[in-house]
């Protein structure tokens, strides 16, 4: 084990992480203790990502966001990065033992991640990984967010990402990491989202046995109402928790500012009236259940200038560019300010469900006019229907005085009504098949050529096919695409039974026979085996041996293959060397090294 890394002492391994171990450390100058994060893998991929994460990370300086105090290389060549030491534990270990927590102290946590991560947003830094195992709880109760090794810069573009790989947790991946879209804050505020799902309600708002399942409910299936998981949820957190998953993220909130803002209320809120129910406070904005869901848009009211949370107001310096400073409310015991300029009208669209409180300022004098415009044309309404009502003849006689147009016509259409019983004679059967090839015949062109759309439904049907990694499909010998494990939908297909072939490159293929029924959807799975990665060197002189695993050929040396996890017999040929073999186990998701140093015969 290490017990040195540059000038810091090695004191235990704590933990092991995606890019190598993580020890608990001893600053000798400082004398603080420091957690040390190595990279100890060969992969360049990591070693960029590793090198990224003490690039974005090192320059947040936020309470809520773990502070990098040193970076550097080791005489090994082991990269190192110097952090705080944290304490406490991970979110995620007290949700799944469904730890007890207040809900005024859990919308707490979610404030104090939104606050971290508005920050990072404002730095130009998407953090693409929130979940609750990136979340650390410190023993006095502070939030910090971890793990920036997968952010993604929106100042510099980074070409470290694939198209086609999706990085992240698949449970806590918005819909556009799923589909490779550009990414924003809003992509984060998603995952912020299934955080917040998961904390209140102890279960993930998307679940599935495998990762297809659950990539396709994050795109296509809207999660359980919080409120209906657990019963008595204040209504106004359900709505901002469920707005947060929106699938399109121009309906999420704008910003982690927006976010902090709401939940700073309902805390208010709930710790104002002792509980989820009671009357609402005066002097402040609040969400109506009975409202649509809210769309994106700029925070709905400033941070508290007075706010004891930590970092709160640098962040909303920053954040609510658009405030009016010399429009401010006093502060009350109801609440912090409340700007004009943060009534919602944005050109985005006003946000529903937001209704001003009965005494919320300047605006009760347009609200009264407005309300005693009403009443007034109320009475006067009531006072001429009571009048018609207890006077019919006179009603009825100035009619025709006021309106004097309609007296001729009165007379015409007497006669009129006369005629009505010669309806049911023959004259007037000519008269209804004049209107019906006239009018309705133009209307009845494209309704004739509806028909044709059943007939094509009891004729074919629909396929949807998934796959736990991403492959090309073949339907019937011809290739229709890539396969995401969120899925991909085909129609129409005819009715029958056919052939998907799925096919990794340099893996493997799966085949699949299937039946598809008329007017119906039939779900084509394929299951890949766990892979890894089989790497295979010669020595120089060898290079361009044929490589066999398990008796078949797979390229020649050097090579990186990819194949099942598992124990594999790996062959090495070349005119003029000795043969070479080796058992080697391939495990999964990461890299067994075969080196061979064959000898010429």
């Amino acid at each position: 084990m290490l017990t040195q890394v540059g000038k810091y002492q090695i004191l235990e391994k704590i933990g092991v992480g995606g890019f190598g171990s993580v020890y608990r450390g001893r600053d000798p100058f400082i004398k603080r203790s420091v957690a040390i994060k190595t990279c100890q893998g060969d992969d360049d991929e990591i070693r960029k990502r590793f090198f990224r994460e003490a690039e974005y990370a090192g320059n947040l300086h936020h309470p809520n966001i773990t502070t990098i105090y040193d970076f550097g290389v080791t005489d090994d060549g082991i990269p190192y990065i110097v952090q705080e030491f944290l304490t406490g534990e991970d979110l995620d270990k007290k949700i799944k033992r469904h730890e007890l927590i207040p809900i005024v102290e859990k919308i707490r946590i979610l404030r104090d991640v939104a606050e971290g991560l508005g920050y990072a947003h404002t730095a130009g830094i998407i953090h693409r990984d929130i979940k609750p195992a990136n979340i650390r709880i410190l023993d006095d109760g502070s939030v910090k967010i971890m793990d920036f090794g997968i952010a993604k810069s929106l100042v510099s573009e980074s070409t470290l990402t694939q198209t086609g790989i999706t990085l992240g947790t698949a449970s806590y991946l918005a819909p556009e990491q799923i589909r490779g879209e550009p990414v924003d804050q809003r992509t984060d505020i998603f995952s912020l989202g299934v955080l917040a799902y998961e904390l209140f309600t102890y279960q993930r708002p998307f679940t599935g046995e495998h990762i297809s399942t659950v990539l396709y409910k994050i795109l296509h299936e809207n999660p359980v109402h919080p409120a209906e998981a657990v019963p008595g949820l204040p209504p106004s957190l359900a709505l901002l928790i469920l707005s947060t998953l929106e699938k399109d993220r121009e309906k999420r909130p704008a910003s982690c500012a927006e976010v902090r803002d709401q939940l700073y209320w309902i805390s208010r809120d709930i710790s104002g009236r002792g509980g989820a129910e009671g009357p609402s406070r005066t002097g402040r904005i609040e969400i109506d259940p009975s409202a649509p869901q809210r769309t994106g848009g700029r925070p709905i009211a400033p941070a508290p200038s007075t706010d004891p949370e930590p970092g709160t107001s640098s962040s909303t310096t920053v954040s609510h560019p658009n405030v009016a400073p010399e429009l401010p409310k006093p502060v009350t015991e109801s609440g912090p300010p409340i700007a004009v300029s943060d009534v919602p009208l944005r050109k985005e669209g006003t946000i529903p469900g937001l209704v001003l409180s009965e005494r919320s300022g300047p605006s009760r004098a347009p609200l009264r006019i407005f309300l005693a415009s009403l009443t007034l044309l109320a009475v006067v309404g009531g006072a001429g229907w009571f009048f018609a009502v207890r006077n019919p003849g006179k009603a009825t006689e100035t009619v025709p005085e006021s309106v004097p147009t309609p007296s001729p016509t009165a007379p015409a259409a007497v006669p009129a009504a006369a005629p009505i019983p010669a309806v049911a004679t023959p004259a007037a059967a000519p008269t209804l098949p004049a209107p019906t090839p006239a009018a309705p015949q133009t209307p009845s062109t494209p309704v004739s050529a509806t028909p044709p759309a059943p007939i094509i439904r009891e004729s074919a049907g629909k396929a949807f096919f998934r796959s736990n990694v991403y492959a090309v499909l073949t339907v019937d010998g011809k290739k229709r695409g890539g396969v995401p494990p969120a899925g991909i939908r085909l129609e129409p297909i005819s009715a029958g039974r056919h052939k998907a072939v799925f096919a990794v490159a340099d893996f493997v293929t799966v085949e699949k026979d299937f039946e598809v029924k008329g007017g119906k959807t039939t779900d084509v799975q394929a299951e890949f085996p766990a892979r890894g990665l089989l790497q295979v060197a010669v020595n120089v002189e060898a290079n361009g041996a044929e490589v066999l695993v398990d008796g078949k050929p797979v390229g020649v040396a050097p090579l990186k293959k990819t194949i099942a996890t598992g124990p594999h017999r790996v062959e090495v040929r070349h005119p003029g060397f000795e043969t070479a073999e080796k058992d080697v186990v391939v495990p999964e998701d990461d890299t067994v090294k075969a080196p061979f140093e064959l000898r010429k015969k």
